[in-house]
This record gives C-alpha cells, sequence and structure tokens, in this order.
C-alpha cells in the first residue's frame, strides 16, 4: 500500500510545462507595460534636466562675463548638440530633447567662432543681448531670452502648458 501512495506524492510534487509557459507569459508581460513607462519617464527626465541645466548654464555664463570683465558669447551648435560659451561646452542636449534658436541679429562679431552664430552676449556690465533658444519634447517646452537692460535669463512656456 505504502508503494500506491508514492507515485501520487511525486507526481505532485512539481509544476507542469503549462503552468510554467503561464507565468513566464505573464512576466513578460509586466516587463513589457513596465518597460514602456520607464522609457517614457526617462525622457521627460533628461528633458526636465535640461532645461534646469540650461537655465543654471546661461546664468553661470552672466555671472563669468562679470566676474572676469570680458562678454561671454554663447552659442548652440547644432552638429554635436552643444551649447559652447566661446571654446567651453557648457550643455550636451540629450537627442530626445528639441532644440530651436535664434542667433543674434547682428553682422560679424569679434570673439565668434567661424561657422557659428552666437545665440546670447552676457556684456560685463551686467546688461545682456540676443536671440532665443526653446528646448521641448512632445511639442511643448521653454525658451529662454535675456532682458537686455538687467542681462536676466527670462523664461516662457512655448507650445502649451507642461
Amino acid at each position: 500500500m505504502s508503494a500506491r501512495h508514492r507515485p501520487s506524492r511525486w507526481r505532485g510534487a512539481g509544476f507542469t510545462l503549462l503552468e510554467l509557459l503561464v507565468v513566464l507569459g505573464l512576466a513578460a508581460l509586466a516587463v513589457t507595460v513596465v518597460g514602456g513607462g520607464a522609457q517614457a519617464y526617462l525622457e521627460r527626465a533628461r528633458y526636465q534636466q535640461t532645461v534646469r541645466d540650461l537655465a543654471s548654464q546661461l546664468n553661470q555664463a552672466r555671472s563669468l562675463s562679470m566676474d572676469v570683465g570680458k562678454p561671454v558669447l554663447v552659442s548652440y551648435v547644432p552638429q554635436t548638440r552643444q551649447l559652447r560659451a566661446g571654446e567651453a561646452i557648457l550643455l550636451e542636449v540629450p537627442d530626445s530633447v528639441t532644440v530651436q534658436w535664434q542667433a543674434l541679429r547682428s553682422a560679424r562679431l569679434a570673439g565668434a567662432t567661424a561657422g557659428v552664430e552666437p545665440i546670447f552676449i552676457f556684456n560685463s556690465e551686467g546688461g545682456a543681448r540676443g536671440g532665443a533658444i526653446a528646448v521641448s519634447r512632445a511639442g511643448r517646452g521653454v525658451e529662454f531670452r535675456v532682458n537686455w537692460l538687467l542681462g536676466t535669463i527670462d523664461q516662457s512656456v512655448v507650445g502649451g502648458a507642461l
């Protein structure tokens, strides 16, 4: 009699192939759903970090111009997706963020790199002049301009509410 109970005990000790396939299918579905949400979260985080970094770097360029007593030219290089102050790289913009800019409207400037038009010029006395730069994601973003008299950086929403 004890021999009859052993086969039934061994038979119920493991999982069937069907049960394993169902569990693996549910796990794959969960990873797919969470993975898609994580990608959107990462892109949104990159955009928000770019906005913060851009505001910070523009303020630092303004401070630098007043500290060294010389104008600081800020430009955007679309080929490398870099915001520069002279030859120094201020910020590298991620590919998931769209950049639009309006270069400074003036004649050839002393100190400008060949082929790169400055967007902003921060003067040593605190003033500034320039165009605009906007960063956006999914059609909505933030535009940065300078106040010519005070030299401060103004931000405004572009393309709807964030």
